[in-house]
């Protein structure tokens, strides 16, 4: 009888290798940077990890880096993203896979919590059914259907953009604060659509140039501070779901834009009928000229964000 090879237990207990010495600072957690732009261009620092795995972890490969844009959201798409063969069904790469992980969520000799997820800029990691966030420091059930879907085939990581560009302690042996989203250029003619959530104002990934006139067409309601008939959109609220106003019921010293859908100072939108309210279809524009180079910052003005709920959608069209 054929004697059985069984899988060496060190090699898959192996764990990556620094090319630099650390400083002794850290970074902080990684924010969560979500894509929000259509790059599929792998990144350096995403290269470097994936280079990093394949040669640290034997027989592991490289599922894929990037995606043609689709619409749907994924790191995938901005090129930040790696997706690593390392299959948690298999005996030998669930080993590897428990100990990158064991690795990368372990503290240092400094107690710094989390040191290697810190000094990478990993943003979230899903793997076998289950996502692990920056943002929420534990495990989470991951809703998906099938070995691919539910990542058990493969390990999902996500960087932020400073571990995506490579500009982390891990390469460079310098600590620096989190790197913004490169910020996009709306070509003439180019439509751009994102979505803004009460709770939180996305970082801006597009910039507006000097005498540039845009459209915006914003769609979508949401519910604010937890009670089940407060709904606002982007510039009207609801406090018992029937009648809308433009003023917010808290608004006592005339409309300061609360529960608005604000974009960089303005907060002012019109209907098709030009007036009001959109009650039904919450559908709203505005074509803005801009005068100085700035920023597209989007944000909704609820100071009781997290009781609130839902998204607007926004879409951007340069007209000139």
């Amino acid at each position: 009888m054929r004697e059985r090879r069984h899988a060496d237990p060190r090699r898959a207990s192996l764990v990556p290798h620094a090319p630099v010495v650390f400083p002794s600072e850290i970074e902080v957690m990684p924010p969560y940077q979500p894509q929000s732009f259509c790059d599929p261009v792998a990144k350096p620092g995403t290269l470097a990890l994936a280079h990093l795995l394949t040669a640290t972890y034997s027989a592991t490969s490289i599922v894929s880096l990037t995606r043609a844009c689709d619409g749907s959201r994924s790191e995938h798409y901005d090129g930040r993203a790696i997706d690593w063969g390392v299959d948690h069904r298999n005996v030998h790469m669930r080993a590897q896979g428990k100990a990158f992980l064991a690795w990368l969520f372990a503290d240092d000799a400094n107690g710094d919590q989390y040191a290697m997820v810190r000094r990478l800029g990993v943003m979230y990691v899903i793997w076998n059914k289950r996502i692990w966030g920056s943002y929420s420091q534990h495990w989470e059930p991951y809703d998906c259907s099938g070995p691919t879907d539910c990542h058990i085939d493969h390990m999902h990581i996500s960087l932020d953009w400073s571990g995506a560009m490579k500009k982390t302690s891990f390469w460079s042996g310098k600590v620096r604060e989190p790197m913004s989203p490169p910020l996009q250029t709306i070509k003439v003619g180019q439509t751009v659509t994102t979505t803004v959530s009460p709770r939180y104002a996305p970082e801006p990934a597009y910039r507006l140039v000097k005498g540039g006139r845009y459209s915006f067409t914003v769609t979508g309601s949401y519910n604010y501070d937890g009670q089940r008939h407060h709904r606002a959109d982007a510039e009207c609220s609801t406090t018992d779901g029937k009648h809308w106003h433009q003023q917010a019921a808290a608004e006592d010293t005339g409309k300061i834009g609360l529960l608005d859908l604000w974009v960089n100072d303005m907060h002012a939108w019109k209907t098709s009928a030009k007036t009001g309210c959109a009650k039904v279809h919450h559908n709203y524009t505005r074509t803005i000229k801009v005068g100085h180079r700035t920023p597209l910052a989007l944000s909704i003005h609820d100071p009781d964000q997290w009781g609130a709920d839902g998204q607007l959608k926004v879409t951007v069209r340069r007209l000139h």
